[in-house]
């Protein structure tokens, strides 16, 4: 019975480490021939040849902040728990690459569809009008106002103002003479 010792799975696992150190390196210039005024090879600077899918960028520092201001952003509209806010933040300081930081936004809604913008004046208008009208209503839902109707309540509102200034101006004049 003799024991072997198989080395060859480590030579594999040397060699898979290389294979994935290389992959990140940027390409070496390669040479350059047949250029004119020139009889050997140099090595100029040439075009790099486009980056391949497999070959993952590195991510800057300003990347990396970006995602955790994102990342706390998400915390803030309740997208996201405390607990998984510090595991992601802690992720996205420890990425190297680009595609790890995409990863940690893959699930949270874009940052341009906000839904906590004021509605309009004129929206906020029609809900008094149609809130008034469902008050006189008995509380009976009715349905939206009409231009008509909200021209008519515009009238109504502008005329009351102006009672109630002329009131207190006239309350005024007499409590002062």
């Amino acid at each position: 019975m003799s024991t072997t010792t198989d080395l060859g799975g480590a030579d594999k696992h040397r060699d898979n480490h290389q294979n994935e150190h290389q992959q990140h390196l940027p390409p070496t210039p390669e040479p350059v021939t047949g250029t004119p005024g020139h009889d050997g090879p140099t090595t100029a600077s040439v075009a790099s040849p486009p980056a391949s899918p497999t070959v993952s960028l590195r991510a800057s520092d300003g990347e990396r902040a970006e995602v955790v201001e994102r990342l706390h952003q998400a915390l803030g509209s309740g997208c996201l728990d405390l607990a998984e806010t510090d595991e992601r933040v802690a992720a996205a300081y420890a990425a190297r690459h680009r595609h790890e930081l995409t990863a940690l936004l893959a699930d949270l809604p874009d940052t341009a569809a906000t839904f906590t913008q004021a509605p309009a004046w004129t929206a906020l208008w029609t809900l008094a009008v149609w809130r008034m009208l469902t008050f006189l209503n008995g509380g009976a839902p009715c349905a939206r106002p009409t231009t008509r109707q909200l021209r008519a309540v515009a009238l109504l509102s502008v005329l009351a103002t102006a009672w109630f200034v002329a009131c207190a101006v006239v309350g005024a004049l007499v409590v002062g003479a």
